[in-house]
């Protein structure tokens, strides 16, 4: 998968960007929920390796199905310290993210 583009088809934890592995920074973040019958989840934070330190950008949020959203503000971040992770959670998630 090309970086930048992921799909999640399931109920879990992904790291969207690594410590040390993006060239630059984040200016958008689109999620969109593709199930044509099941509502997701989500949760999108800022982890650097302490489940105390976690910062969240988005927590809960239940996101109908075939709808869409677009984070464009407050994204920087620094990968020599920081993960962006996603959280899915629901009945088989169908998640696709876009980061840009």
């Amino acid at each position: 998968m090309e970086k930048g583009l992921t799909n999640i088809t399931s109920a879990t934890t992904t790291t969207l960007v690594d410590f040390d592995s993006l060239n630059g920074a984040v200016n958008s973040i689109h999620v969109t929920n593709n199930s044509a019958s099941n509502a997701v989840t989500i949760g999108l934070y800022l982890h650097d390796g302490t489940s105390a330190n976690d910062s969240y950008f988005i927590k809960n949020l239940v996101v109908p199905t075939g709808v869409a959203f677009l984070l464009t503000e407050g994204l920087g971040f620094n990968t020599d310290v920081l993960s962006l992770k996603i959280i899915t959670a629901g009945t088989s998630p169908d998640v696709s993210v876009i980061i840009r």
